[in-house]
């Protein structure tokens, strides 16, 4: 039997896929399901950021609208104004990578996580347990370093931290 992975808006919910195991529904769970699919023995995978490119837009704003008067009868026309500015849009899906499962992210696997970052220099913030913007920025900028440009933990990553057990 299929569960719905439970889902806390603390990163924008997407999606939420089926996991093949009962997940211990705690209320301390501290990431949502995001864009995480499973396979058969209850892997999660996810994707990195995908490949940007910076467009220039032309878009033609209304800077002052027009006054119309009670007849209906316009008495100074509208004023537009082209603005041009750089807008980032995404050309390439990024890379398929697993990474640790959304009901992983307990309170007390957090306050492991922000621990094994501060031991290695990557976050100052301090252990509440609670995968905040700081600890997201932190696991960013840490998985950076190894190849991975995502927010969600990649399992490699976590091995590497020593917070999760590597299966043999």
């Amino acid at each position: 039997m299929k569960y719905i992975a439970p889902c806390i808006a603390v990163v924008l919910v997407t999606n939420c896929t089926p996991i093949e195991s009962p997940a211990e529904s705690t209320p301390d769970l501290a990431v949502s399901a995001g864009n995480f699919v499973t396979d058969d023995t209850g892997r999660c995978f996810t994707r990195q950021s995908g490949r940007t490119q910076t467009e220039i837009v032309n878009q033609l704003v209304e800077v002052v609208p027009a006054q119309i008067d009670q007849n209906g009868v316009v008495t100074s026309p509208a004023v537009f104004r082209n603005v041009t500015r750089p807008q980032a849009v995404q050309v390439a899906e990024g890379a398929k990578f697993e990474a640790v499962c959304p009901q992983r992210y307990t309170a007390d696997f957090v306050a492991t996580l922000q621990r094994a970052l501060i031991v290695r220099r990557a976050y100052d913030g301090p252990v509440t347990g609670v995968y905040d913007p700081a600890t997201i920025a932190a696991v960013t900028q840490f998985q950076r370093k190894m190849g991975i440009d995502s927010p969600m933990l990649a399992v490699i990553v976590a091995r590497d931290l020593g917070i999760i057990v590597v299966s043999q």
